[in-house]
């Protein structure tokens, strides 16, 4: 059987599935077995993508993608939403369109204006005001405004939050940088915390300790996917930069 009529099989098989598990109209069934190439596309359009559109997962792809075709459209999306309703949320939009466009200096006085009255403790606002202090060099009120963040939502200590706790833990509170490693390191675990694990050791003079630690990141880096890779570009680079420096 040639390599097409198994695929078209295989595809039609998977729609099948997909319709048996979802309860679709039997019929389907028919129509994808009896014609394979041309059912699967009816089914395809038909049922498929507009409930994958309606999914997370759907609405995250039709996001990235329209912030591939037109980074900029979310930005100007929420300048016009800020001018027609002044309102604290439509203000929190814009100063994350900002930041995700590298604007930091500009964001930031729309977090400062959000991180007051009833949005004071709100975490999306904490979290993008700290991360805007930290892209501005401002280590130090990062520092307390991560701790604020954790002090009202000890729940989110974890994740890329335990991470950023502990990246400005060594620049702001260094005795307590190792402890808050510790935290990210059980909760987020991956190449970005690794590389900045291994960059602290490295800078506190704990050679031994951080050459296996960055040599691991560098193994991962190399299985990772693509995308993986790209997404922790900086942190790749950073290891292997901390790597040539033990090696030189």
């Amino acid at each position: 059987m040639p390599l097409l009529a198994v695929l078209h099989i295989a595809v039609a098989i998977f729609f099948a599935v997909h319709a048996v598990r979802t309860g679709r109209n039997t019929v389907w069934l028919f129509v994808l077995l009896s014609f394979p190439f041309v059912g699967s596309l009816v089914y395809l359009f038909a049922e498929y993508l507009p409930e994958k559109r309606h999914s997370r997962v759907g609405r995250n792809t039709g996001s990235a993608f329209k912030q591939l075709l037109d980074p900029q459209r979310e930005l100007r999306e929420a300048q016009v939403a800020l001018e027609q309703t002044p309102s604290m949320g439509n203000r929190l939009r814009l100063a994350q369109a900002l930041l995700a466009a590298g604007r930091s200096a500009d964001a930031l006085p729309h977090f400062e204006a959000c991180a007051q009255g009833i949005f004071a403790t709100d975490p999306e606002v904490l979290r993008g005001l700290a991360l805007t202090q930290q892209s501005l060099g401002n280590a130090g009120a990062a520092w307390q405004t991560v701790k604020k963040l954790l002090n009202q939502y000890p729940q989110r200590h974890t994740g890329e939050l335990a991470l950023l706790h502990a990246q400005l833990a060594a620049q702001a509170a260094p005795e307590q940088a190792e402890a808050a490693f510790g935290v990210a390191l059980r909760s987020h675990g991956g190449i970005a915390t690794h590389s900045a694990w291994g960059q602290w050791l490295l800078a506190q003079g704990r050679s031994g300790e951080a050459r296996p630690v960055l040599q691991q990141v560098a193994k991962d880096a190399r299985l990772a996917t693509a995308h993986s890779r790209e997404l922790n570009r900086e942190a790749i680079e950073g290891a292997a930069a901390a790597l040539q420096r033990l090696n030189d």
